[in-house]
């Protein structure tokens, strides 16, 4: 069904333009050249706006390469505002991005320059990753590679792969993130792209790091290495990874690995001064995995180093890992006051900054630091756990979306380039034919739909009917175990503690008059234990247990679990002379179901905040339920999509009883249910 409905809009959608293209007149010319002092105008002011240092000077050159670009014609024109969109994007000038990609996009469009729409859509997805934008960056990367695919420009189709490779790892989709990569790697192996295969196998080892898969992600990390050995320029990868592995070790609790690694790394000469944060994570690293070890040499003095270096460089998440790995230490050290501050300290950072990953980490240390407040971290963590669990499902599912609609839209278009002609004969015929199909299809899907919903509700009749009989079990079984208890303590225990007693009156004791006294208590003391026994085995006969989970009690849970999910108050009222165990079973499901129906109608469309539902007695047997919402109301009498209040109408209709709604706007609504019993 969900394809149907994404396909066909979109079928139309393309035959409109196509029809469009089609009878446009396209009378443009080449024009001449321009002036090359213009040309080379724009190109001084593309190279200032890349070397300032200043970013208001940069914005200022890059505004005048805009206005010159805006007066060349093409193909130079979309040539420089590319350029200038991407220069503006470094900048964060969001502003002049847009303006300058959205033109050159537009005329890109209109020669069709199929290299040109790749590079503007590259342009955007980097626009938006940089604003951790996830879903349009892919899109855009999505796009741009299967448009340098179709040019057979491999290399940029290469790292349009890698770039959302890179998306989905961020939403934690690793299943895609590896497929992505490998296809990424088969593009750039035949080249030699040795920078481009190093990133991609780095980027398996982390994916695989994340995946637990620990022997495979050192395996992919020392295969980035060994390509990073056939580069020229290797900056600091190799440091990097080194890091990665080393990490790797940590998790896998082989320290001495992991300490070869991270000193290897920290050798390097002039490291500390090229890349201070690479520095100290390794220095900081390091120090934990001699905590880790055991072994306290420059502890806790490098955990501080660490951290003064990401204060001076306000490195927020940097401080939130360095106050977690001090309350870890101090934990072990038993210093659990500082352990639980510092703890907390890093808790209320990574709430500021939004850092799900370091608040999970944090409340689930405080979890078992804090014995005071240790179950409500843990609750807090469970909660947020889920709650990132569910986000990043959505997210996955969404990007999935974003991918087929992509595929199809691409797809689409495709087809249509190469058969504009056959379109233009043929394409009403085409559309009709698809709606037909449409029609037809979702009309057969919503009988299907209707067919399982039945099936899934007699199913939940079953259970629920199994529910309420095997609650009788249970209270027959209590009962006749509490009378059992009652006979075992009235006939057994109570006469033998009355043998004891009466055998013990006849000793005639002798001593002094204080042991006898204490004798005489001693059997006072047991025939009072005696009249304890026999009252507890009268009680325990006499007021059999009422079994709590009764129909009231059912239907409660459902309308408190319905009134949290819709956010309302709720009021149950019932009778206390309806005597529920005599009631058919099957009444009690389908009165379940009416209530639960109705409730579910109040939280999707009545915008209700106070619910109540009323159980009475009426005359001539009949039992009353009233369900009653002080929503937004609705007309009863126009008829809906929906086949809740039919299903409602159908289940009361079966058991002779009546079904009546009444309804205003914004006067709420109230439903009648009237059944002889």
């Amino acid at each position: 069904m969900k394809t149907c409905k994404l396909k066909y809009p979109y079928a139309i959608f393309f035959f409109a333009i196509v029809l469009a293209i089609c009878s446009a007149c396209e009378n443009s010319r080449h024009p001449a050249p321009q002036l090359q002092t213009e040309k080379d105008s724009i190109a001084t002011w593309l190279k200032k706006a890349g070397q300032d240092t200043m970013a208001h000077t940069r914005r200022q050159f890059l505004a005048k390469a805009y206005n010159l670009a805006l007066q060349q014609k093409a193909p130079l024109k979309q040539e420089y505002l590319s350029k200038i969109a991407y220069q503006a994007s470094l900048l964060q000038d969001s502003s002049l991005f847009k303006k300058a990609n959205k033109e050159a996009m537009r005329l890109v469009l209109k020669i069709r320059d199929t290299a040109g729409i790749a590079d503007t859509h590259w342009n955007y997805g980097a626009f938006y990753l940089d604003r951790e934008n996830y879903d349009s960056a892919y899109y855009h990367y999505h796009r741009a590679q299967k448009l340098f695919e179709d040019t057979g420009d491999t290399y940029y189709s290469g790292k349009m792969l890698y770039n959302m490779a890179y998306i989905r790892g961020r939403i934690k989709d690793y299943t895609g993130c590896e497929v992505l990569l490998f296809q990424a790697i088969s593009r750039f192996q035949p080249q030699d792209r040795y920078k481009q295969l190093y990133n991609c196998y780095n980027h398996l080892g982390v994916v695989y790091e994340e995946l637990k898969e620990y022997d495979k992600a050192i395996t992919y990390h020392k295969r980035a290495l060994d390509y990073l050995g056939k580069m020229d320029d290797k900056s600091v990868f190799l440091q990097d990874s080194q890091n990665n592995i080393g990490l790797i070790y940590q998790k896998q609790g082989n320290q001495e690995e992991a300490l070869y690694y991270f000193n290897e790394a920290l050798q390097t000469p002039g490291l500390e001064s090229d890349d201070v944060e690479l520095y100290t994570r390794l220095m900081e690293n390091r120090a934990f995995s001699r905590f880790l070890d055991s072994d306290t040499t420059q502890l806790p003095q490098d955990f501080y180093r660490a951290l003064r270096v990401w204060e001076d460089r306000r490195n927020t998440s940097g401080i939130i890992l360095g106050k977690l790995r001090l309350a870890r230490y101090y934990i072990k050290y038993n210093d659990s006051a500082r352990a639980r501050d510092l703890a907390r300290e890093a808790y209320d950072l990574a709430r500021k900054i939004r850092n799900n990953r370091d608040i999970l980490s944090a409340l689930l240390f405080l979890a078992g630091a804090d014995r005071e407040n240790g179950p409500e971290y843990l609750q807090e963590y469970i909660r947020l756990s889920t709650d990132i669990q569910e986000q990043e499902r959505r997210t996955r599912d969404k990007f999935t979306r974003i991918q087929y609609e992509t595929d199809q839209y691409i797809e689409k278009t495709r087809q249509l380039s190469s058969q504009k002609m056959w379109i233009l004969t043929v394409g009403i015929a085409l559309v009709l034919l698809l709606l037909l199909l449409y029609i037809l299809n979702r009309q057969f899907a919503r009988n299907k739909l209707l067919h399982m919903e039945n099936l899934q509700q007699k199913a939940n009749e079953q259970i629920y009917l199994l529910s309420l009989k095997q609650q009788a079990k249970l209270q027959e079984g209590r009962n006749q175990e509490r009378i059992r208890i009652s006979e075992e303590l009235h006939d057994s225990i109570l006469g033998d503690l009355f043998a004891i007693r009466i055998d013990w009156g006849f000793l005639k004791l002798q001593g002094d008059p204080d042991s006898l006294q204490k004798h005489r208590y001693y059997l006072q003391e047991l025939q009072r234990i005696e009249r304890d026994i026999r009252e507890a085995s009268h009680e325990l006969r006499n007021e059999p247990d009422t079994y709590p989970l009764n129909f009231i009690f059912i239907v409660e849970k459902l309308v408190q679990k319905r009134a949290n999910t819709g956010r309302f108050k709720y009021r149950l009222v019932h009778d206390d002379s309806i005597a529920w165990e005599d009631i058919d079973e099957v009444i009690k499901v389908n009165l379940y179901r009416v209530i639960e129906e109705a409730l579910q109608n109040c939280i999707k469309h009545a915008g209700t905040t106070l619910v109540e539902v009323q159980f009475q007695r009426k005359k001539n047997n009949l039992l009353q339920l009233t369900i009653r919402d002080n929503g937004i109301g609705f007309n009863p009498r126009k008829r809906h999509k929906g086949i809740g209040i039919k299903n409602m109408q159908s289940r009361i209709r079966k058991l002779r009883g009546t079904f009546h709604i009444h309804s205003q706007k914004d006067r709420g609504t109230v439903l009648t249910v009237s059944i002889p019993i």
